[in-house]
């Protein structure tokens, strides 16, 4: 998988456009009218929280009276509560109030973990910053950590950024394929080198300026590049983020890198001071302040907000550990002063630090101990509380914040610190995104999608008709008055071809209109709606999401086809 593109993000140019959407019915049979139900939209907002001591050891055993819970600084009832004690859940997964009546006892089964619970991690290595040396270390421990944590259930991925992202290994449960993956990246290239080399050319320049504005001309130009790499950085974690927005459970991003600064080029404008005192350069003093108007904080935030808004928790590793920043070798001619070193480590060591607290993780920096912080990530999954409130009336798509207390003030709470409550387009375009890439297994409409035979088209492209067959039961269909009945679906639609690029995704609303005689047709039938796609030549994959407009229950499925001539 080579990119990704978000409806939203609108990160690279689609290759595939939706045609228009048409609906037509099927003739159904004489039968009796379904039962009609009422429908209430319960929506819940589920919040992780790990709750330590000071010695960072997990409490157990709390019930949701031991919390308190925040919304914007609005406090909100816990009405969903359960607490994963090693890596089992126990509690209410769902309302006592909503809890089915005990069934009859059944044979034993092998018991199925729970998809709330299930876990996804998915290892971001970012080889535009990392020096192999430093990256490999890691990965000694990240493969014991998959060899110890991963469980029946647990899937990882693995993703490499070098100016461009590639997902090496997709969702999978086989420890061996994500292992042998590593030991593949391990042997190769990384740009941590050749990042090291330019920041030392940029320490000889500066020394070798004849004026404090030559200087700072230097550390500007080396500034708008760190910058420049950092945005490529941050759009694709953040789309890739995006697209694990409609996978279930537990998700968690263990991200290995030594960039993402706080502010580009902070190490540069620290050596125009530190030359600037040496040459006697008049202004000397205020680089640091130029330096101040490269601030990136809000680029950081951004990826700390994408995986709060997609429900995944950041861990972030600083692989240059405790040899960051220390260039004290024979190759360099002359030491770099203490502050300017101080403030390169800095720079990208608060940044790693920020994205794991506003998420409710943890980082590692300053330590070659890389065992200690997958050891504390598994403590992570296999201890922790989940809460969850009823969601406000309104639906749209604005970030809030949240915080948790515990009433124990003694105890260390972490958890995501904003979320977004989607809307319904929102959460269905990323769902059917997520259909496309990882295939989601919700389908309660029970929809049925079939592909016909691709025509080809003057322009090259080829015309594909697809119908989406929704079962009339599965639809919630209501009394208008005495002249019939209504409901409605939004048909969602999303297309990619062989190497992943992405149309945007296509909505279309339909609403039902039936009389009483209509009405009394539809039970065992099918609603029957037709699509017409424009695709590129070769393997096309189209994933399609249904959901319906009363009773917000939606349905997915995912199909491929080769677009080929066939005449």
């Amino acid at each position: 998988m080579k990119s990704f593109r978000h409806a939203t993000a609108a990160l690279l140019a689609a290759m595939i456009t939706v045609a228009p959407l048409t609906a037509q019915t099927r003739k159904a049979q004489e039968a009796d009218m379904p039962k009609l139900v009422e429908t209430i939209d319960v929506r819940l907002i589920n919040v992780d929280v790990v709750v330590t001591d000071r010695k960072g050891n997990p409490i157990q055993g709390l019930t949701k009276d031991d919390f308190e819970l925040f919304e914007n600084g609005v406090p909100k009832v816990i009405t969903n509560f359960y607490e994963v004690a090693a890596g089992k859940a126990k509690g209410d997964l769902v309302e006592e109030a909503e809890k089915p009546a005990a069934p009859a006892p059944l044979p034993a089964v092998k018991q199925e973990i729970p998809e709330k619970t299930k876990r996804r991690i998915i290892f971001y290595v970012d080889n535009l910053s990392l020096a192999p040396f430093n990256r490999n270390r890691v990965f000694s421990d990240m493969k014991n950590f998959v060899d110890t944590v991963m469980r029946q259930g647990d899937e990882a991925m693995v993703v490499t950024f070098n100016r461009s992202m590639k997902v090496r290994v997709p969702f999978t449960r086989d420890t061996t394929y994500i292992k042998q993956t590593l030991d593949s990246i391990a042997g190769e290239s990384a740009m941590g080198p050749a990042n090291h080399s330019e920041w030392k050319d940029v320490q000889g320049r500066i020394r070798d300026a004849r004026s404090y504005d030559e200087a700072v001309g230097e550390a500007r130009m080396y500034a708008n590049q760190i910058e420049h790499d950092l945005r490529q950085s941050v759009s694709s974690l953040n789309a890739l983020m995006s697209t694990l927005a409609g996978v279930e459970g537990k998700k968690i991003l263990v991200l290995t890198s030594e960039g993402f600064p706080m502010q580009p080029g902070r190490e540069a404008f620290y050596m125009v001071d530190e030359a600037g005192k040496d040459k006697g350069w008049t202004g000397s003093g205020s680089s640091m302040l130029e330096g101040m108007t490269f601030d990136s904080s809000s680029l950081i935030q951004s990826v700390a907000k994408a995986a709060n808004a997609n429900g995944i928790t950041m861990y972030t590793v600083h692989a240059g550990g405790l040899t960051a920043g220390n260039e004290m070798s024979a190759e360099n001619q002359q030491a770099t002063p203490y502050t300017v070193s101080y403030a390169q480590v800095s720079n990208s060591t608060e940044s790693m630090q920020l994205m794991a607290d506003m998420t409710g993780g943890l980082s590692a920096a300053g330590t070659n101990n890389f065992k200690d912080i997958f050891n504390k990530i598994e403590r992570d999954l296999s201890s922790y509380y989940s809460l969850g409130y009823r969601a406000g009336t309104e639906r749209v798509d604005r970030q809030r914040y949240l915080q948790v207390k515990t009433k124990n003030r003694n105890y260390i709470v972490r958890n995501r610190q904003t979320f977004v409550e989607k809307s319904m387009y929102a959460e269905m375009s990323d769902k059917v995104i997520a259909n496309l890439l990882y295939r989601v297994k919700d389908n309660d409409l029970n929809i049925l999608v079939r592909i016909g035979t691709p025509r080809p088209t003057d322009d090259g492209y080829f015309q594909i008709p697809v119908e989406i067959q929704i079962p009339m039961d599965s639809l919630t269909i209501i009394p208008q008055g005495d002249s019939g009945f209504a409901g409605g679906f939004d048909v969602y639609v999303v297309v990619a071809d062989k190497n992943n690029d992405m149309s945007d995704v296509a909505r279309k609303q339909h609403q039902l209109h039936l009389t009483p005689e209509e009405m009394k047709k539809t039970s065992g039938r099918f609603y029957s709606y037709s699509v017409d796609l424009l695709v590129e030549k070769g393997l096309n994959r189209i994933s399609v999401g249904v959901v319906d407009q009363v009773s917000n229950t939606s349905g997915f499925a995912l199909e491929q086809i080769i677009a080929r001539d066939l005449r």
